[in-house]
């Protein structure tokens, strides 16, 4: 990702998931790491592993999971599982924030040196609107990652591809959106950052037709 120097620095990581992430950056040396989630925390895995299997033997395309909300425990958040132990286990310092990046109060957030926005992109039925929402937290560097797709011969034209229900993403139905280079790039700007650079790609360059990739850039404020 081409971090830079953490040390000193405030770190926000949404969508920390298991944290490693949030306790990298807290082992470089951050002044304050906050892990922002609420949706793989709240999601029962056992329960959306049951909903898949249902679909799959009725023939049925799933729905997004945040549709279902019998697949979530707010309250239990047994998705934290990970976090919470390694929490424990590295005696961290790391502050936990359960939201979510669409509705949570930016204002109560505050802003952050250092935000990291890691796979969480592709899953948002609004990604205009979801990096909008990064760029306004951050007050140096955004590193944004994502699922994205190369297109042949259209590598300048800012595209992203929609993944319909019943086509998804690895057949996750709470994938929408993968962006090419130029599309995310392009986003990154209209959020408002005034430079982006690219960090990363994974996957074909090029293959003569239509491939999936992994995305990641360095969007400054």
């Amino acid at each position: 990702m081409g971090l830079p120097d953490l040390r000193g620095k405030s770190v926000l990581d949404i969508g920390a998931w298991d944290g490693w992430f949030s306790f990298e950056a807290e082992r470089r040396g951050a002044a304050r790491v906050v892990a922002l989630d609420r949706y793989v925390w709240a999601l029962d895995w056992d329960a959306k592993r049951r909903y898949r299997r249902e679909c799959e033997e009725k023939g049925l395309t799933p729905e997004p999971y945040t549709q279902r909300p019998e697949l979530f425990d707010e309250e239990r958040l047994p998705g934290k599982y990970g976090f919470d132990l390694a929490h424990r286990v590295y005696k961290s310092n790391v502050e936990v924030v359960v939201a979510d990046l669409m509705t949570a109060d930016l204002e109560g957030l505050g802003t952050f040196d250092i935000v990291l926005y890691l796979g969480g992109l592709y899953h948002m039925e609004e990604p205009l609107t979801a990096l909008r929402r990064v760029r306004r937290l951050t007050k140096e560097l955004a590193v944004v990652e994502t699922a994205g797709v190369v297109v042949p011969e259209r590598e300048e034209i800012p595209m992203f591809r929609f993944y319909p229900p019943g086509d998804k993403l690895d057949g996750d139905p709470s994938n929408f959106w993968a962006p090419n280079l130029a599309g995310l790039k392009g986003m990154c700007e209209a959020a408002g950052f005034d430079r982006v650079e690219v960090a990363a790609t994974k996957g074909p360059a090029a293959t003569g037709t239509i491939a999936a990739c992994r995305l990641t850039v360095r969007a400054y404020v």
